[in-house]
């Protein structure tokens, strides 16, 4: 296997691992925040996160977890300042990852040329 393909099977994995962690944490009582949250984060995740901004993707997961504890423990507005955070998190994560497959397109029409 080629280090790349591993890398890219370990950058599966852990995406597998968070929509799990993401889908199945996100109970109906914690209101609409949560799930735009949630899916600003899958959406990061499908723009290619995991490969082109990894570490806000993390962020973006380690501060959601934060806000449901936050809203376990009744702290709703941190809770809420949390989201608004890992939401920002994932917007960049999902634009950094854009932007990357966008540049690699055109490098590559490019030598096409």
């Amino acid at each position: 296997m080629t280090l790349k393909l591993i890398k890219t099977l370990k950058a599966t994995s852990a995406a597998m691992a968070m929509a799990v962690v993401i889908t199945g944490c996100a109970a109906p009582q914690q209101g609409p925040m949560f799930t735009s949250t949630s899916n600003a984060i899958r959406a990061a995740q499908t723009a290619g996160a995991l490969e082109y901004a990894p570490s806000h993707f993390q962020k973006a997961t380690q501060i959601y977890s934060k806000a449901e504890v936050m809203q376990s423990k009744r702290r709703t507005k941190r809770a809420q300042k949390l989201l608004e955070l890992a939401s920002a998190e994932a917007d960049l994560a999902r634009a950094i990852s854009e932007a990357a497959q966008a540049e690699s397109s055109l490098g590559f029409i490019r030598s096409g040329l």
